[in-house]
């Protein structure tokens, strides 16, 4: 699908950030995806359910105005050890956010860059543009966060 405008550069960045985070949980265990640097530190795991189901939620629901099934506090609860193949899991979930974030991307007007977009979480209108940079800033601190994490696996 071809996307015009500022949405091929957003969903490619978007793309390129999961897969980031998708890229530091490859090769691990159940336990070491369940496993935190700190007591109140995420895990690998809940870092790419959230990232994946966020960005998403921010370009489908927030910006294209399309109602996303989430729940943010489910995804700071998910644990790796209690899915049989939670790779899998992470894969095909991120396939499936990609497909529904491009899908809404390719329906999107031009106004719709224009805002406004209200974000329930910073309580407040962003235009479209804004929107997009704030919720890859968002992907891009947790793509950090995993990577750092996946290095303190590493040297375990």
């Amino acid at each position: 699908m071809s996307l015009s405008g500022p949405a091929q550069p957003a969903f490619d960045t978007a793309c390129e950030l999961l897969e980031r985070i998708l890229a530091a949980t490859s090769g691990l265990s159940s336990e070491q995806l369940d496993a935190a640097p700190w007591d109140d530190s995420s895990t690998l795991f809940i870092l790419a359910t959230h990232a994946i189901s966020a960005t998403e939620w921010n370009f489908v629901e927030v910006l294209a105005g399309q109602k996303v099934d989430r729940s943010r506090q489910s995804e700071f609860d998910s644990r790796a050890v209690s899915v049989d193949d939670p790779h899998r899991l992470l894969s095909e979930r991120l396939a499936g956010a990609k497909a529904t974030i491009e899908s809404a991307l390719a329906g999107l007007s031009d106004d719709a860059w224009d805002g406004p977009h209200y974000h329930m979480f910073m309580d407040k209108n962003l235009s479209g543009h804004e929107l997009v940079v704030r919720a890859l800033a968002h992907t891009a601190e947790h793509v950090g966060h995993a990577e750092m994490t996946r290095q303190w696996l590493d040297a375990q």
